[in-house]
């Protein structure tokens, strides 16, 4: 392909309207012809070697200081929820769309599961449904359960689908399900519990009707005030598509085609968020009441060691700001950066001056902090905490995925095999600096972080662009804590059959909330 790219008038009309610029277009062409690029591996995180440690004593104290301090802050749960449902029940598709029913046996099978779904009352409180069970078809009775004809599944949001079912038959959502988790750790002073949703265009209004009700019923029973915003992926955070020899893709109409950007859109939504402490969750990963008590001390945990860490940091800030600092006083804040913020200075740091130290030192810590979860890894698909070496030599802490991984390279995939540790995506973000100012997160992204994948789109080959991940490249320049934490909080549903586990199964001990 050339290498500069010409547009008609009516394209870039139609990029205006995107909220893109031909150069934005042309820098993203420009990457498809650069091709992927990969992350190097340095190693993998440890115990005390980039995953920090909390003992039982430790944790007392850090979630007594939430406790104590978190209600003077503004603090919002910040839930990526654009997902859609249909990737869940992708094995059901494949059976609704066969042409013979199922046999018997594997009817049994079918219903065998059907029956433990937290959604199988909907099916038995409809005549329609109850007549699809008499008549003992796996594929009539997933088409009910996907199809418009019926309970429309398919063409939910995963927020709406209801993911644990309770005595009497009651069902709760994903949706639900965590303004009842975030009534538990996110509440201020004045009683007001801040969530934010980020949901598809095409899913804005049905999410928006769900939370009336559910906002109302939560009110009276924690005597709280939600503020409950809802966003959507812009626009203009789409990217161009290609054809394999890198040429701009046309619809049949031949306008040009974009592709959402991937989950490092939502910096977006996320630089627009006015919060102290934002705490970021999947909307995939919700327990039932009756397992909270197990959770909910660990979000705070999260929550007290970013008050901690934030606290120290501003308090160097500040004095830096203030005047000349001793050597020793200086070094021994240097000390605290390797140590505790994992900040890897360059190689020419203990030749510089005081002044310059001083300068570097500030330049570091004066940026957004990240305080993430991680697990032992269970064979979970995801990322993965490593140490990375930059370009200039330097190294830091990442969260890396499986495809900016070089695999062709041995030692590199040698590498990734020895990960022991998972990032299930709960974290808080500290998003102001010392002075209360917001950050603009924009400024603190590795731009080489985007993933390239092949897509078969209407039987023909293209390629999409990925921006930097949110938690990936997106937060490549924040300061990161990783911070050792059980299995027990990564409960994910990516697939159906993962809403039979036990941890989303209500206990029969469970109380109605009063």
């Amino acid at each position: 392909m050339e290498k500069h790219s010409y547009f008609t008038r009516d394209d870039i009309k139609q990029i205006k309207a995107w909220g893109l610029s031909r150069k934005d277009v042309e820098k993203q062409l420009a990457l498809y012809r650069r091709g992927l690029n990969f992350i190097k591996l340095d190693r993998p995180c440890m115990r005390d070697d980039g995953i920090m440690r909390v003992n039982s004593a430790q944790r007392k104290r850090i979630i007594a200081r939430y406790n104590d301090e978190a209600k003077d802050n503004k603090v919002l749960k910040f839930v990526p929820a654009s997902g859609a449902a249909s990737r869940m029940f992708a094995r059901w598709f494949v059976l609704a769309q066969k042409e013979t029913s199922a046999d018997l046996s594997g009817y049994r099978a079918f219903m065998k599961n059907l029956q433990k779904m937290p959604f199988f009352p909907l099916i038995e409180q409809s005549a329609e449904g109850r007549e699809l069970l008499k008549q003992r078809s796996a594929q009539a009775l997933s088409r009910y359960i996907l199809m418009s004809e019926g309970m429309n599944f398919g063409a939910l949001p995963k927020a709406l689908i209801p993911f644990h079912l309770y005595p009497d038959n009651e069902m709760r959502t994903a949706l639900e399900e965590h303004l009842l988790e975030a009534a538990g750790y996110i509440s201020d002073a004045k009683g007001v519990c801040r969530l934010h949703f980020t949901v598809s265009p095409e899913h804005l209004e049905i999410v928006a009707a769900a939370v009336r009700p559910l906002k109302k019923k939560y009110e009276n029973i924690f005597k709280v005030k939600y503020k409950i915003d809802l966003s959507v992926q812009s626009p203009s955070t789409d990217v161009i598509a290609v054809d394999t020899r890198n040429r701009p893709c046309r619809d049949s109409a031949g306008r040009l085609v974009f592709r959402p950007g991937g989950h490092g859109a939502l910096l977006e939504n996320m630089n627009k968020l006015d919060a102290d402490l934002i705490f970021v969750k999947n909307i995939d990963n919700i327990v039932p009441a009756s397992h909270l008590e197990k959770i909910l001390p660990y979000k705070k945990l999260l929550g007290g060691l970013a008050l901690h860490i934030r606290e120290e940091i501003f308090a160097f800030l500040r004095k830096m700001e203030k005047g000349e600092l001793s050597r020793n006083e200086i070094d021994a804040i240097a000390d605290y950066c390797r140590n505790k913020i994992n900040i890897v200075f360059e190689s020419d740091f203990r030749g510089l001056s005081a002044r310059q130290k001083r300068e570097r030192i500030f330049s570091y810590l004066n940026r957004p902090l990240r305080v993430c979860a991680m697990v032992r890894n269970a064979g979970e698909p995801g990322g993965a905490p490593f140490w990375i070496q930059e370009k200039n030599k330097m190294q830091s802490l990442q969260i890396v995925e499986s495809a900016h991984v070089n695999k062709t390279l041995p030692s590199q995939l040698s590498l990734w095999s020895q990960a022991s540790y998972f990032n299930p995506v709960d974290m808080v973000c500290c998003t102001k600096n010392y002075r209360g100012e917001k950050f603009d997160l924009k400024n603190y992204v590795n731009e080489d972080a985007y993933l390239i994948t092949i897509k078969t789109e209407k039987g023909r080959q293209i390629k999409a662009q990925e921006m930097p991940g949110l938690w990936n490249g997106s937060m490549a320049r924040w300061n990161t804590i990783f911070v050792e934490f059980p299995l027990k909080v990564f409960n994910p549903v990516k697939t159906v059959d993962d809403l039979l586990r036990s941890q989303h199964q209500a206990s029969k001990k469970y109380c109605r909330l009063k």
